[in-house]
């Protein structure tokens, strides 16, 4: 190495020396600050890009600010995990010597190598918020607001900073959202898209208090929340045009070039929905005021499903115009946002967005008077820096322009009027059904509303009671949970549940119970708006009817149905369908421990236990009803049990309902029957049946003429049904009777007492013989005429083991015969006894008994044989007569009693009654002060009753008016309506 070459190298040497001892932060474009001790690193260059609502920018959701800061350090050996995570301030000189700050935390920091004992470091620099999107959560929000929810989601993070500047307006205006639901979304998707919903901004604010970085417990940048009508930063007068060199020879803070977009944007917004709780659409149409060339009328319709606007700010879930009108107004305002758009390049170094600023000297903004077209409000800024290092270190790194340092940005503004929303965030949408568990509150084992609706928990939702197997949520810094999984009616909020139909009054009603398993659909893949499509049986819960394999059942799945158990699960109601081949089966069933067993099968009757999927052995086939409690069958029009089979086609009978032909026959001959035997009977002198041979509606005759489909026992209008002729009659009896009908025999049997009662005529009528048999004693008795006629053969009346005895208490009584009497007395002798005659004619002689005297009378010979004659003197005996009844027997008196009450079972008192009896005759009169009133001596049959108003002036009762509710129109806490419940029982009390 010659002697030139070596004082280059060192005068190279000195160089790189001179410009080591020379990197500092004094009197620099940019200073930076960080956990490491300062001047470590010093700022070579910086490119950071921020932006407010997102606007303007294509970085991820709610990431106000992103730099990438390059660095210069004498070490090359720099711990970079003591830079990972910690706060970091960059700052920036501005025109008037003051620095403009802005605060981050290190993202990611890397060394890109060293050259000339100088090392090279790269930063990235994040707002706080870029923490929300390395998270990601699912979890629901129940009642809440949009700002309480943000709220809710920050104050998770230790290092978030952030204030609400919402208007009142706003703030009222701001729908209680029902549902809210963050579903494997990150925290930062999920509080951009709840922000670009409402329609609110945000933007960060870098305040330099001259703390150190270390004695920050939160980001020193802020995060601010705005509403359209929120007061912007103002940044004064920005001039336009070529800029002066200045301070540190940085040209001055002027705006060098814009350049003005203008787009074709949709221009209405029409949203829809359908609301089921009111069974109404809600809907808002908005149309820009705004001139954006000649274009027609562009419209975005959309049309969603249900629920879509069941948000309101008192937290009812019906759908609301103001919600959907709000909905709308951010949707429009989003696209007139993009209408006109500046681009521009300045020097300004204090331009920030969701700042307003005034260009002048301009020769288009601002030239016109009347027209406030020069104000302008930034919605997006890309910095870029190099620092002023000095020729000795520009020199080393080999970059010309780090000698004096320069500053330019580029950004992006609308017009100040313009309304600023946040750019649309999608919605995550479900991938498919999900499963949840009906939830409710302690206790209960139905929790629901009228509409039939129930609360639900999904497995992912985490919490103080989750799901088991679930998981807790994370706790803020202020150990509070941020899960929302409560176990209990809490959980979530109604939840419609489709049925297998449903109408106006119509269609089926099946109720999950606390603990179901449901399978759950979304509308339009919305997580906010659920819906139970099922429900689900698994491995947990005991099956009605289990079968197949590991079941124990003995059959491969035959049993199908409903079954549903009591609130308590000590009873059952079960529909079963047994599809066994050849052994159809179908059973209605009910039982529990407080009402008796109760079931009716069809088909094929087999046992079956009430909770076994076992099926038993045949009992039989057919039509079986069963109870242990009691059992009662009303027919207001008529009641036909009938044994005789109808032919029929697929198990339809071809006869109509109340199709009685049979027994209408049978009737029939018996009225004949009845009557030809009557008319006999009355030619000897016998009385007639009187029920076969009188007109009287109510006699057999009127009976067989209401069941008889050729007289009464029609419906009014005929009907046409299939396989019948036209006109035919449709049977209908025409009162309400019951008839009991069977071609073979019918059987009455009971170990106790059958009492059988008519009000009018009992007709038995048999084609053959009638057996009445008493083990002990027959009876019967007649209030007036009895009469027993035989048409031929023998009428015996015989007394085996004890008396016979024939009387007339009160009249005459008469045997007659065409032929002989005979008198027999077998073992004992014959007493004819009278109280004062007794005669004895046979021919034209007569033998006359009267009192004292006896005559002999005849118009022959007067023969007298006996072996001796004795006529002793005059002698005298009483007859012994033994005692009859005096007077008549007592009568039966018919009589009606009306009795009349109200609800609580006081009398109705001095109410007019009219009682029209079966023979026409009308008597009235007043219930009584016990509400009753009853008519003697009225004939028997049925009696039409009529009752008038009770006498007394009506007066309603007092009603006590209830205390008011100090609850009502005001939202309180549980707290808050427990303390709210004690007064008002208190004061109630009191």
């Amino acid at each position: 190495m010659n002697l030139a070459t070596m004082t280059q190298a060192a005068t190279e040497g000195l160089s790189r020396l001179k410009a080591l001892l020379s990197i500092s932060q004094q009197k620099r474009l940019m200073q930076l600050e960080t956990a490491l001790p300062s001047a470590t690193l010093v700022v070579e260059r910086a490119q950071w890009q921020e932006d407010t609502s997102g606007l303007g920018t294509d970085v991820q959701p709610l990431s106000p600010l992103l730099a990438t800061v390059d660095c210069l350090s004498t070490s090359a050996h720099l711990e970079l995990k003591a830079l990972i995570g910690e706060q970091m301030s960059l700052r920036l000189m501005c025109a008037d010597g003051r620095y403009r700050t802005w605060h981050g935390y290190v993202a990611q920091a890397a060394q890109l190598g060293s050259d000339g004992g100088l090392a090279r470091y790269r930063l990235q620099l994040v707002a706080f918020t870029h923490l929300l999107g390395l998270r990601q959560d699912s979890r629901v929000f129940l009642g809440q607001r949009a700002d309480e929810i943000v709220s809710a989601v920050l104050s998770a993070y230790p290092q978030a900073n952030f204030k609400l500047e919402l208007s009142p307006e706003a703030l009222q205006a701001a729908p209680r959202r029902g549902t809210t639901t963050q579903y494997r979304e990150t925290d930062a998707a999920f509080v951009a898209r709840l922000l670009s919903e409402e329609g609110w901004n945000w933007r960060l604010e870098h305040a330099d208090d001259g703390k150190p970085l270390s004695e920050a417990k939160a980001a020193k940048h802020c995060l601010v929340f705005s509403d359209a009508k929120a007061q912007r930063p103002d940044l004064g007068n920005l001039r336009f045009g070529k800029p002066d060199v200045r301070r540190l020879g940085l040209p001055e803070d002027t705006i060098t070039a814009i350049a003005l977009e203008r787009s074709v944007r949709p221009n209405a917004i029409t949203q829809a929905s359908w609301d089921a709780r009111q069974l109404a659409g809600v809907s808002a149409e908005l149309k820009s005021a705004l001139t954006a060339g000649e274009v027609p009328t562009l419209e975005i319709y959309d049309g969603r499903g249900e629920r879509r606007f069941a948000q309101h700010q008192d937290g009812d879930d019906r759908a609301h115009s103001p919600v959907a009108d709000a909905r709308a107004a951010v949707a429009l305002a989003r696209h007139e946002l993009q209408f006109k758009c500046l681009h521009g390049d300045s020097a300004v170094r204090t331009l920030s967005p969701g700042a307003n600023f005034h260009l002048t000297e301009h020769s288009l903004y601002g030239s016109l008077p009347g027209r406030d077209d020069n104000q302008f409000v930034v919605l997006s800024v890309q910095h870029e820096a190099a620092n002023n290092l000095g020729s000795e270190a520009a020199q080393l790194l080999k970059r010309t322009e780090l000698e004096a340092g320069s500053y330019r940005n580029r950004f992006q503004a609308a017009p100040a009027a313009a309304t600023l929303v946040p750019v649309a965030h999608a919605k995550p949408v479900a991938l498919g059904v999900q499963t949840a568990l009906v939830v409710g509150h302690a206790g209960d084992t139905v929790t629901t509303e009228r509409d039939l609706r129930v609360r639900i928990q999904f497995p992912w939702q985490r919490g103080q009671a989750p799901l088991a197997g679930g998981l807790s949520g994370p706790l803020t810094p202020g150990q509070e949970e941020t899960g929302h999984a409560p176990g209990d009616a809490a959980a979530s909020q109604w939840v419609r549940v489709a049925q297998a139909s449903a109408g106006a009054n119509w269609g089926a009603v099946f109720m999950p119970r606390i603990g179901t398993e449901v399978l759950v659909e979304f509308v339009e893949g919305d997580l906010d708006r659920p819906l139970i499509v099922g429900q689900l049986h698994n491995g947990q819960d005991a099956l009605p009817w289990p079968a197949g394999v590991d079941s124990g059942a003995n059959h491969p799945g035959t049993l199908s149905g409903w079954h549903s158990h009591t609130l308590d699960g000590e009873g059952a109601n079960q529909w079963v369908i047994d599809d066994a081949t050849s052994q159809l089966r179908m059973r209605l069933a009910s039982h529990s421990q407080g009402s008796p067993w109760s079931e009716l099968s069809l088909g094929h009757i087999i046992g079956q236990g009430a909770q076994s999927s076992q099926r038993g052995a045949w009992l039989g086939s057919g039509f079986y009803a069963h109870t242990d409690g009691w059992a009662s069958v009303r027919a207001a029009e008529g009641l036909l049990l009938s044994t005789t089979a109808r032919a029929g086609t697929y198990g339809s009978a071809q006869g109509t309902q109340m199709d009685a032909q049979e027994a209408v026959a049978q009737l029939k001959g018996a009225q004949q029957l009845g009557q030809a035997l009557g008319d006999a009977a009355s030619a000897q002198g016998a009385m007639k049946l009187a029920s076969h041979t009188s007109a009287d509606k109510e006699a057999l005759q009127g009976l067989i003429a209401a069941i008889d489909p050729k007289l009464q026992g029609k419906h009014a209008s005929e009907k046409k049904a299939n396989g019948r002729e036209a006109g035919d009659p449709v049977e209908q009896f025409g009162k309400p009777y019951v008839v009991l009908d069977t071609p073979s025999a019918a059987v009455i049997a009971s170990p106790a007492t059958i009492a059988s009662f008519s009000g009018q005529d009992t007709s038995l009528t048999a084609q053959d013989d009638v057996h009445a048999a008493a083990a002990h004693t027959a009876s019967l008795i007649s209030g007036q005429t009895t009469s027993l006629y035989t048409h031929q053969g023998e009428l015996q009346t015989i007394a085996a083991n004890g008396n016979l005895s024939l009387r007339a208490h009160t009249d005459q009584m008469e045997l007659l015969a065409d032929k002989d009497i005979t008198v027999i007395s077998v073992n004992d002798e014959i007493t004819i006894t009278a109280s004062q005659r007794i005669e004895m004619v046979g021919g034209d002689s007569k033998v006359v008994l009267d009192g004292g005297n006896i005559d002999f009378i005849t118009s022959g010979k007067f023969t007298v044989k006996a072996a001796s004659h004795d006529w002793a003197g005059g002698a005298s005996g009483g007859a012994t007569i033994p005692a009859l009844p005096e007077g008549l027997a007592g009568q039966l008196v018919h009589y009606v009693e009306v009795e009349r009450r109200y609800h609580d079972g006081s009398p109705v008192l001095g109410a007019e009654v009219k009682a029209v009896m079966s023979d026409g005759g009308m008597r009235t009169g007043k219930l009584g002060s016990d509400g009753r009133v009853r008519f003697d001596g009225v004939k028997s049959g049925l009696a039409r009753i009529e009752i008038g108003e009770d006498s007394r002036d009506w007066r309603p009762d007092p009603i006590e008016e209830p205390p008011p509710n100090p609850a009502y129109g005001r939202r309180v806490t549980p707290e808050q309506a427990a303390e709210l419940y004690k007064l008002l029982i208190t004061g109630a009390s009191q």
